[in-house]
């Protein structure tokens, strides 16, 4: 199963990256290299790729429609797409001469001797990853002016004729918009750039700011929930998203402004392991019917009705719930904070006021890209945060975190994703400098995997990632980040 998703991964990447390629040659030719300060691919939409150009010349209706005109020029012609092997001095020494300063200092950090560029016609880029052979392979695409950019709009790679609908939850637009944003403005938008404020000293100023920024997002969350007067807090958000330490931190926030704020997992509503099992078939945990959903709704009416409620913990040990004697009353100041990734689900609000509800989506955005075209997935963020999580507290190795990865990937898809659109707010838990800070403890765990397994491709493919990374110490990160839910260290009690 794991090969499925990787594979399709993979194609589904190669496609969107020659799409890329053939825009990117369209643009040069209509408007010219020196007419084009930068061609940000930002984020993706199911298929579809969120591009913000920044031009010399107005991005107007006929610029669009040339764009598309030249693309299928090109598509339609078939021309062959080329890689070419150069040395990364002469190529370095040549985009000084050309003036192609960014460029060149991409090449700056690179620790192999050759690179692989890729090659359309007279236009030639490096392109992390692979691309299709030849311009006919993109058998369909279309472009769709948004906000001050475009979607490159892209069908899926099991039926290339077909482009799928656009469907742009707006708040999800607005926070990847503002990640975007935000590390515009810190300077902070690719990996060359957090490198060079690595290597200059200059990263613990980074780091703090990162934190303020993050800091600044659960305060105005928090004085929402209080000035709407809202009760109960659910939190939900993918695997490895942060929803532990965005909870606790969240929790800070909300007390400066006098309230007293509960933190409730669902994890500790999961039921005993010897109960996941109908009919003799074994329930997901990664499912909603592994957590007892009547017993939460019936201890948080219970609360909301002025009772005082025994909580549960489920040991992970023995695999069981158990009651301690944690009991809590819901007090005129008293907000609960629940979290887990079925929170946003319906069913765990069901029978409580609207009026009550408050609802946060939390995920890990791509803040930055490898360079202006090359993004850096989402996906593969949460796989890195997990992998090294799962070492440290499960005493997992990379290869089993990444069998695992499609089904969580698919649990996703069916109980989390969904829900995003209902929350009331939504927001990025990715720090600009993490990959820096989490590269050492994932390089470590992904060489252990064996060249013989399945999942080998994957954590090649992740290491040839992290090769353009330049590390950080982790003694430059405050004990309450969200980071050091994944590599350690956290002052926060999260697991």
């Amino acid at each position: 199963m794991s090969e499925n998703l990787f594979e399709k991964e993979g194609r589904t990447r190669n496609y969107s990256r020659t799409a890329v390629l053939i825009m990117l040659k369209a643009f040069d030719d209509i408007v010219g290299k020196d007419n084009i300060e930068s061609i940000f691919v930002e984020f993706t939409v199911g298929t579809h790729l969120y591009i913000r150009p920044k031009l010399k010349v107005e991005l107007s209706k006929k610029l669009y429609t040339d764009l598309w005109s030249r693309m299928h020029d090109y598509i339609e012609a078939d021309l062959p797409i080329e890689k070419v092997s150069e040395k990364v001095s002469d190529l370095y020494t040549k985009m000084i001469e050309e003036g192609r300063i960014k460029e060149a200092e991409f090449l700056h950090f690179r620790r192999t001797s050759r690179i692989t560029i890729t090659k359309l016609e007279d236009y030639s880029v490096y392109f992390y990853g692979s691309v299709l052979k030849r311009t006919g392979a993109v058998k369909s695409f279309d472009i769709m002016p948004y906000k001050d950019g475009f979607f490159l709009l892209l069908p899926d790679v099991d039926d290339l004729e077909t482009i799928p609908p656009v469907d742009i939850p707006e708040k999800f637009y607005e926070t990847n918009a503002e990640s975007f944003r935000v590390s515009h403005e810190l300077g902070i938008d690719t990996i060359t750039k957090l490198n060079r404020e690595i290597c200059e000293g200059n990263v613990n100023d980074l780091i703090l700011t990162s934190e303020s920024i993050f800091d600044n997002k659960l305060a105005l969350t928090a004085n929402e929930i209080v000035v709407r007067g809202r009760k109960f807090v659910f939190i939900a958000g993918p695997s490895s998203s942060g929803k532990s330490s965005t909870a606790y931190r969240l929790s800070y926030a909300l007390r400066t402004y006098g309230s007293t704020p509960h933190i409730i997992s669902l994890d500790d509503y999961y039921r005993d392991r010897t109960e996941l099992k109908r009919n003799n078939v074994e329930i997901n945990v990664e499912d909603v019917d592994a957590l007892d959903v009547e017993q939460f709704k019936s201890d948080m009416q219970a609360l909301l009705a002025g009772n005082e409620v025994e909580l549960p913990n489920f040991n992970f040990i023995t695999e069981k719930r158990e009651y301690n004697g944690t009991k809590i009353r819901l007090d005129d100041n008293d907000i609960l904070i629940i979290e887990g990734i079925h929170s946003l689900n319906d069913r765990f609000s069901e029978g409580l006021p609207d009026e009550y509800i408050y609802k946060i989506y939390v995920s890990a955005l791509s803040q930055f890209n490898i360079d202006e075209h090359n993004r850096i997935p989402s996906s593969d963020i949460r796989l890195l945060r997990r992998i090294v999580r799962d070492h440290r507290t499960r005493g997992y190795n990379a290869g089993m975190t990444i069998r695992m990865w499609p089904d969580v990937r698919e649990g996703e898809e069916e109980n989390i994703f969904p829900y995003q659109g209902s929350a009331d707010r939504m927001i990025d838990t990715s720090m600009v400098y993490e990959i820096a800070a989490i590269k050492p403890y994932a390089e470590r765990v992904l060489f252990c995997v064996q060249r013989n397994t399945p999942e080998y491709a994957k954590a090649k493919e992740l290491l040839k990632f992290l090769n353009f990374v330049v590390p950080l110490s982790p003694d430059l990160i405050p004990p309450a980040s969200i980071i050091r839910e994944f590599i350690g260290g956290s002052c926060l009690n999260v697991r």
